[in-house]
């Protein structure tokens, strides 16, 4: 049930830009998660970052490196915890 409800949030913030906007001021996996709960999405931070984790699995090793390079208080920390996410930002980001 869980993995419904964040991919149900993962498209929403792709596809509403207002909710694209909130995550923006997300600095904490806890932050994305209280989030998502204020737009009715609810799931655990455990079953979060079980998601995060299996998102990242197939990354290359600099690939990794690049996302945890992000400093968590720049706007697009949240959008590089999942690729769906990532592909929303524009090269240089």
């Amino acid at each position: 049930m869980s993995v419904s409800v964040i991919n149900d949030f993962v498209q929403m913030v792709i596809y509403d830009h207002s909710v694209a906007t909130g995550l923006k001021s997300c600095k904490t996996d806890q932050d994305i998660v209280d989030f998502a709960s204020s737009c009715d999405y609810v799931f655990s931070i455990t079953a979060w970052l079980q998601y995060v984790e299996s998102d990242s699995a197939g990354l290359s090793e600099s690939e990794a490196l690049a996302i945890q390079a992000t400093a968590n208080d720049h706007w697009s920390w949240a959008f590089r915890k999942i690729a769906p996410w990532r592909a929303m930002l524009m090269d240089g980001a």
